[in-house]
Parts: C-alpha cells; sequence; structure tokens
C-alpha cells in the first residue's frame, strides 16, 4: 500500500509539472498543487497568483470533498483524481478559508501577479518624431492580450514637472518569439521639446501587480 501510494503520489507530481510547463491551450493559468491525504490538505496553507490556480490531487482512497467558506466553489475530488475551482482566482488577491470534508480547516493565499513592462526606442536623438516601443511580460506566458495588457505612455518635459497621459497602447503578439509569442506595443511620439517617457502597466480589476519602465529621455537632434 505505501509504494502504491508512492506511485500515486510520483504520478500526481508528474500531472502537475506537466500542466507548469504546458498550460491549456487558450490559458494563461497553471496549477499550484495541493495534495489531499488521510490527515488534511498538504501544505495546509498554499500560496498562488491571480494567474495560477490551486490543485487538488487526491492522494487517499476515499473521496474528499472541499468547500470555500465563502461559497466560492465546492468540488469533490476521487481517489487518483485532481481538480480545481472552475472560476479560479482571477479577480483579486485575498485569504480564502476551506475545509475538506467539512472538519479539516486549510486556506489558499492568493498575491498579484508580477510582471514588467519596457520602454525604448532605437535612438535617444528625435528628428522629427520617433517609435517608441517595449515589452510586456509575466512569468507565465501570455496566449493572447486579453484585458490584463494595456500600457499607459506618460510624458513629462523636466523633473520638475509631473508626468501626464499621452496614450493607451494595447500590446500585439509577436509570434515569432516562441510558442505562446511576447506581447510588443509601440507608439510613434513627435516631442516638441526634450521629453522624459514612462510606460505603466495597470489592470483594473486588480489582477496584476503594477508594474513601471525604467524613464527614456528623448531630445530632439539630428
Amino acid at each position: 500500500m505505501v509504494r502504491r501510494r508512492s506511485l500515486i503520489a510520483q504520478l500526481g507530481l508528474v500531472e502537475v509539472l506537466a500542466l507548469l510547463a504546458f498550460p491549456a491551450a487558450g490559458s494563461a493559468f497553471a496549477g499550484v498543487p495541493i495534495a489531499l491525504t488521510a490527515t488534511g490538505p498538504v501544505p495546509a496553507v498554499q500560496t498562488v497568483s491571480t494567474v495560477t490556480y490551486p490543485l487538488w490531487i487526491n492522494q487517499d482512497t476515499v473521496t474528499h470533498t472541499v468547500a470555500f467558506a465563502n461559497g466560492r466553489c465546492t468540488v469533490q475530488v476521487a481517489p487518483d483524481a485532481t481538480a480545481g475551482c472552475p472560476e479560479g482566482f482571477s479577480n483579486g488577491a485575498g485569504d480564502y478559508a476551506y475545509t475538506v470534508d467539512g472538519t479539516a480547516q486549510a486556506s489558499v493565499v492568493v498575491q498579484l501577479a508580477g510582471r514588467t513592462v519596457t520602454l525604448g526606442a532605437r535612438t535617444h536623438k528625435i528628428a522629427g518624431g520617433a517609435r517608441l516601443h517595449g515589452q510586456l511580460s509575466s512569468f507565465v506566458p501570455l496566449p493572447s492580450p486579453g484585458p490584463a495588457s494595456p500600457v499607459t505612455v506618460l510624458a513629462r518635459p523636466d523633473r520638475m514637472h509631473p508626468f501626464r497621459r499621452i496614450a493607451v497602447v494595447k500590446p500585439k503578439i509577436d509570434h515569432s518569439k516562441g510558442s505562446f509569442g511576447e506581447l510588443r506595443w509601440h507608439l510613434r511620439v513627435r516631442p516638441q521639446a526634450r521629453t522624459i517617457y514612462i510606460a505603466e502597466a495597470n489592470t483594473q480589476p486588480q489582477t496584476w501587480q503594477q508594474a513601471w519602465s525604467k524613464p527614456f529621455r528623448a531630445r530632439i537632434g539630428r
């Protein structure tokens, strides 16, 4: 029996690693494992991000029921099976308590997913206009731009003035960069004087951490 349970655990781990490495087509989400055992869930507190989700793996010989206190979801997991909440946890960060079979206390801690945004141009000297460009990245591949991808470009003439929004740009997929591609954006600008640009990535509702690019200083020249 011990050997059989060990094999089940190994198979479950392989399945989770496959999900992490190869998300389903059209989805940027990946499973984070929680083992269901005879003594309760392991770990009892699991941390995920808003672009991942908890995946319960039943390593016991009986069916277990996972039920969230706030009614978010209830799932039954048969022996040797896996299951997750259909809606996921992409709507926001928080601490979500649940029980297993109405007794074992556990929780899922959801954190905002991290990402980065870049901004640059071919040269800092601009004669008549320039094409700003950048990339929006996260540790989970994004198969489509979706609602989480707008990039806001801001500008100011110098450090004595506040940044002001000049455009909101929707990145597009560059399919030449791997199987999932990369989200890239660009914007044509025509500064009238020396200008400092910066890009911001933010979303409502808050699914991702707010991200800022490094400032890019452009000046009129030939």
